[in-house]
């Protein structure tokens, strides 16, 4: 029980997640402190605010002084610093388990998905805050409305977060509102297949509160199958469902318009703020949110249209007459899909992506579909994978999976570094080139090199 903590330490407070909690735990009046191998923007801004008192690497000193301890997925059950909790017998939180902790008294609305879930959260959040609802957010990602990953408001009853479904996380949550935005093979490192994936997307579902709303893609063909026992909400734009988006165009600008139709009864007219057609479903299921809630439909366009984006999702991080860089999240086959094809629709003659694969088990997994997506890329520039909690397994590798994608006909290159990629970025000559840095790991260092420029 959190009431009983004065202190905690939390083991990889940089990452997206953790930083964002750090900020929850220190404004209950607990003494947060933190570690993690590097010093991000998310370390720094938290030691500059005085919220954790930080040490870089392992700190055996904060585990001794705090009451308890909380560590991510991201680091080994061989931790140093977590072996030594186990033995001093200190209150141990996984993530999951202290977002449990913080959530508990909340009506809270959890997003999922393998697919979408920080730009629907964003999407969601500028929803709630349009309609004066004060709510607690938590989100992986910046959300450029609020400048920060989370925003914090403890009297406030609503708690909207995402809810990740690695090893399960997302099962400790108990909700008022469940959104699952769509199912596809990922981390089979830990479901092993889809069939596992789904079962817990399913246990996902029933995690509810009385008297509830589970939302569902009704156009993806696992969600759909979903059963629920309380207030079922549908959207789509294909099939038949609760939510749906009809009349879909585009406008001079590439983003899409579409009418918002609740229980066939035609709502309004909503314009996305953001590009892509897949933004549409993101659209779809923030709206549905919005519905559950009661929210009327006028502040639940102007919460859509006001959603000004995410950090690393879709984001333009340089633009000249010549060129655009643009950086995106995507690190799975269907995420990258997406992302190319909306590349392709802003005309540009020439499209590269850069890429840098996530984890080992990801790679090898998915190694076929990786080979099949980046139809829309002219040429693809292959960076070496991003290990995250992993390490290297025989025969996976950027290079191994460049020269499966050569055999495919495609036009690659493989960098050994950064600095390389950097330089050839520079020296490309195309006229109105788009290069898509694409990758869930330290491949923003890359893309924000220009940023700065």
């Amino acid at each position: 029980m959190l009431e009983n903590i004065k202190s905690i330490y939390i083991i990889g407070v940089g990452g997206i997640s953790l930083s964002a909690i750090a900020r929850f735990l220190y404004s209950k009046g607990i003494k947060v402190y933190g570690s993690d191998l590097q010093i991000n923007e998310q370390v720094q801004e938290l030691v500059d605010n005085k919220i954790i008192e930080f040490k870089k690497g392992s700190a055996s000193n904060f585990v001794k002084q705090c009451d308890a301890v909380v560590y991510t997925s991201a680091i080994s059950e061989s931790n140093s610093d977590l072996l030594l909790a186990k033995r001093l017998n200190k209150t141990i939180y996984s993530r999951a388990e202290i977002l449990e902790e913080l959530t508990k008294d909340k009506k809270t609305i959890s997003i999922a998905g393998t697919h979408g879930k920080t730009t629907t959260t964003g999407m969601v959040a500028s929803i709630l805050l349009e309609a004066k609802k004060n709510p607690n957010i938590h989100i992986g990602g910046i959300l450029k409305n609020i400048g920060s990953n989370c925003l914090v408001h403890n009297k406030s009853d609503l708690f909207l977060t995402e809810a990740c479904e690695y090893k399960d996380n997302f099962l400790h949550l108990k909700s008022y509102i469940n959104v699952i935005l769509n199912i596809k093979s990922d981390h089979l490192d830990y479901f092993k297949n889809i069939e596992n994936e789904t079962l817990s997307f399913q246990k996902f579902a029933n995690s509810v509160e009385e008297k509830s709303f589970t939302i569902i893609n009704n156009d993806d063909e696992l969600t759909s199958e979903i059963k629920t026992q309380n207030n079922k909400v549908t959207f789509a734009i294909i099939n038949d469902a609760t939510v749906q988006a009809m009349n879909i165009r585009q406008s001079n600008d590439y983003k899409y318009i579409f009418d918002l139709y609740f229980l066939n009864i035609k709502l309004g007219k909503i314009k996305l703020p953001c590009y892509g057609y897949h933004n549409i479903y993101n659209a779809l299921a923030s709206a549905s949110v919005g519905l559950a809630l009661d929210i009327p439909f006028k502040k639940i366009k102007r919460g859509i249209e006001k959603f000004k984006g995410v950090e690393r999702r879709f984001e333009i991080v340089f633009k000249s007459k010549d060129r655009i860089i643009i950086h995106d999240y995507a690190h799975h086959p269907d995420e990258i899909k997406a992302t190319l094809r909306l590349c392709r629709e802003l005309n540009y003659k020439k499209t590269i992506a850069i890429f840098q694969p996530h984890t080992y088990s990801r790679t090898r997994d998915l190694m076929n579909d990786f080979v099949k997506c980046f139809d829309n890329a002219d040429e693809v520039w292959m960076l070496p994978i991003y290990p995250a909690r992993e390490k290297s397994i025989k025969g996976v590798s950027s290079y191994n999976l460049a020269k499966q994608l050569e055999k495919n006909s495609k036009k690659v290159k493989y960098f050994k570094s950064f600095d390389l990629c950097y330089q050839k970025i520079i020296e490309e000559k195309t006229q109105s080139a788009l290069f898509a840095i694409l990758g869930a790991g330290d491949i923003v260092n890359l893309a924000y090199r220009f940023k700065k420029q």
